[in-house]
């Protein structure tokens, strides 16, 4: 349309219209927001740590793994041996998590595990799962209590129950956010090892934020 409006150039009596078509040549222009001068760094409100929360809330200032269920009370050696061996194991995998040894947290599940999580299609197979536990893991500090509460073994097959309590922030500075739940993990020995076939997760209240 441009090189039309120019062809009109040439005609004084027409240069009026020139110009009214060289306007309506012109792309559309969308004013933007002004963008806001950044504050000085010490008028923005500095962000607490989720150590601070946890300290504040439950007193303690790094995660914790406790031991609900103790020693087996079995009267069979070998199913009272077999209970405390497994028990070694499901503690094992929770503290690798809250000490953000991703690959050693991984380690305890098996390739075909399904994982049901609040809110979100069932998560079906290690490499999926893996796919979003281990950026939650590395860009987020989470300080907390996990009670495991009861097991049940029975030959090759386990069940493991538990209850947390979390503080979960960015490690960038951001909103912390307070998580109660409690999880069910069913295991299975493969090729001699413990591995987590089926999980499935559930808050006891919604995720709050904190300030």
């Amino acid at each position: 349309m441009k090189a039309r409006c120019a062809r009109f150039s040439g005609f004084v009596l027409t240069l009026w219209l020139v110009a009214v078509l060289l306007v309506a040549c012109q792309p559309a222009i969308f004013q933007a927001a002004p963008v806001p001068f950044p504050a000085a760094a010490g008028d923005l409100p500095v962000p607490r740590s989720a150590d601070d929360i946890a300290e504040q809330l439950m007193g303690i200032r790094a995660p914790v793994v406790i031991d609900g269920v103790g020693p087996s009370k079995a009267t069979d050696p070998a199913q009272a041996q077999a209970e405390n061996e497994f028990l070694a194991v499901a503690i094992a995998k929770d503290e690798a998590f809250y000490a953000g040894n991703v690959e050693g947290h991984l380690s305890y599940y098996a390739d075909n595990v399904i994982s049901v999580q609040p809110g979100m299609p069932d998560i079906v197979g290690k490499v999926a799962l893996a796919e979003g536990l281990k950026p939650y893991m590395e860009n987020y500090r989470i300080v907390g209590t996990e009670t495991i509460k009861r097991i049940w073994v029975y030959g090759d097959r386990a069940t493991r129950q538990a209850e947390w309590e979390e503080v979960v922030a960015p490690k960038t500075g951001g909103p912390a956010e307070h998580h109660i739940g409690r999880c069910t993990l069913n295991w299975e020995k493969i090729d001699g090892e413990w591995k987590v076939v089926s999980e499935f997760v559930n808050y006891l209240v919604p995720p709050t934020e904190l300030e």
